[in-house]
């Protein structure tokens, strides 16, 4: 068909805003969803991995204080360390946590 004829019933038409508007929404649409749409995505990613990394932290931070409580607590029944004392429970978290450190230090060099 002659796109002069097609150009006149589109015109014609009685509804040819709706169709007019409908295809430029379309086309916008598809532009917004090429470009905003991987943004939107990457930007939420970052923020989720942002909060459960504080979260990750917290926990840590939390379950240390409660490793040392606990160590303090146990330590407090043995007969040469006074109740409230922290040294034998200081010492015994330091020694672990060379030993860890060691363990890891080991691993990095293989």
């Amino acid at each position: 068909m002659d796109s002069s004829i097609e150009n006149e019933q589109f015109a014609d038409s009685p509804d040819w805003a709706t169709k007019a508007t409908a295809t430029v929404v379309k086309h916008i649409g598809s532009v917004r969803d090429k470009t905003t749409g991987p943004a939107l995505a990457a930007s939420r990613s970052v923020v989720y991995i942002f909060a459960i990394g504080l979260i990750v932290l917290m926990l840590l931070v939390v379950a240390f204080i409660a490793l040392t409580r606990a160590t303090v607590s146990a330590t407090s029944y043995l007969s040469f360390v006074d109740p409230g004392e922290t040294w034998l429970a200081y010492s015994i978290l330091g020694v672990l946590f060379i030993f860890v450190g060691m363990f890891f230090w080991r691993k990095k060099e293989a």
